[in-house]
């Protein structure tokens, strides 16, 4: 199934949509509870806050669209939630619409993304006169059916892809870490440092390039944007944050990017597989307690830095130890994902958020999976990251 199948017809948006406003509610006047609180945020399905307040935003199966704060972002809410004023909430107006065709209109609807911005705000006058290319069937009209298979088809992909490397590593065994030598390395014998080049992030333009910067989350992910003409730094690397919040954090970068020059980009000098370098990713990450704002983590001390590493008989770093260790994690946190989609489908997300508050990429990995994806070049397809 291929949206190239289909014919496709330009709509305004309020032919679609009925919007529907959210309602003020500022941090004072916010009491703790279990109802999400949807902001004008680009991560979290827009999650903000839990709060016990009501009010007349309450909503449920709908998209929030931002028109504020992070303008044209887009979540399909299938929980009932609260809602800022920064946010609309959109109900589709001639059908009851499901998670699938929601899913598929969020993706429509962010297209628009680069149009807005915090000079020019995606507000009900123009959200209304916003034109959005959807499927149709033979007299013209959106074809929902044809939305919800297509969602159903990409969600089935990404299951048989979990379901076939679970079994993959189901029987994998990994000796207890107590039980191997380790021995002190430095970084600078296993990997080239390139420093990232990217100052004036702010003008940066939106597209489909992976902008790391020095964040504490997000595997370090700033935004997606064009080319500047700048170095691109392939993936299949680590990069390394020098200063900020983030200091010391390393990522894994599967994917080429921009970076930014707080950053450092780290190249392994060997072959060294994908879940080798997450490997030593956290190693680093152990010693980051040792840098911060007043510390930074220069390319001076980075010639010096020293990690401890599981070695094999002779002394060398214990790769295979690396490998089976990264599987077994992955094993584990794609149950934990999968446990948390179904008590997503359950309606308990605020559960789940509260549970992996300190360490929230799982509940954003588990969102990424199956409430979200990207359109590019007129075909949508799922972004797992």
């Amino acid at each position: 199934m291929t949206t190239n199948d289909k014919i496709w017809r330009e709509f305004f948006i309020e032919e679609i949509f009925d919007i529907l406003p959210g309602k003020r509610l500022t941090k004072s006047e916010m009491i703790a509870g279990d109802t999400p609180f949807i902001g004008a945020s680009d991560s979290n399905n827009g999650v903000t806050a839990f709060v016990s307040n009501e009010n007349n935003s309450a909503d449920e199966n709908f998209l929030s669209v931002s028109y504020n704060g992070s303008v044209c972002e887009c979540f399909y809410q299938p929980y009932r939630c609260l809602c800022s004023d920064d946010v609309k909430r959109f109900h589709l107006k001639n059908h009851a619409g499901n998670k699938y065709i929601y899913l598929f209109l969020a993706n429509v609807i962010k297209q628009q993304k680069g149009k807005y911005n915090y000079g020019y705000k995606f507000n009900e006058s123009r959200m209304r006169r916003q034109k959005i290319f959807l499927p149709v069937t033979e007299d013209g009209s959106p074809d929902f059916d044809y939305m919800e298979n297509y969602m159903r088809a990409i969600e089935g992909k990404l299951l048989q892809r979990y379901r076939d490397f679970v079994r993959e590593v189901d029987a994998v065994k990994v000796p207890p870490f107590n039980e191997k030598i380790w021995r002190s390395f430095r970084l600078l014998d296993y990997f080239d440092f390139i420093k990232g080049n990217q100052k004036d992030m702010s003008t940066l333009k939106t597209g489909d390039l992976l902008l790391i910067s020095a964040k504490d989350n997000n595997n370090g992910l700033k935004a997606f944007v064009t080319n500047n003409g700048k170095k691109i730094f392939h993936g299949h690397c680590l990069t390394l944050n020098n200063e900020g919040s983030g200091t010391g954090i390393a990522y894994y970068q599967p994917a080429d990017f921009l970076l930014d020059s707080h950053v450092t980009a780290l190249y392994s000098k060997f072959e060294m597989s994908r879940e080798s370098m997450l490997f030593i990713a956290t190693c680093i990450r152990m010693q980051r307690s040792r840098y911060g704002f007043g510390y930074s983590l220069t390319n001076a001390r980075l010639n010096f830095f020293r990690l401890m590493l599981p070695v094999t008989e002779d002394g060398s770093p214990d790769l295979s130890t690396w490998k089976l260790t990264l599987k077994i994690l992955s094993r584990k946190n794609i149950a934990d994902t999968w446990i948390i989609s179904e008590t997503i489908a359950n309606k308990h997300i605020k559960i789940i958020y509260r549970s992996l508050k300190g360490g929230t990429f799982l509940f954003a990995k588990c969102l990424r999976i199956f409430l979200t994806s990207r359109h590019c070049n007129g075909k949508l397809f799922a972004l797992v990251r």
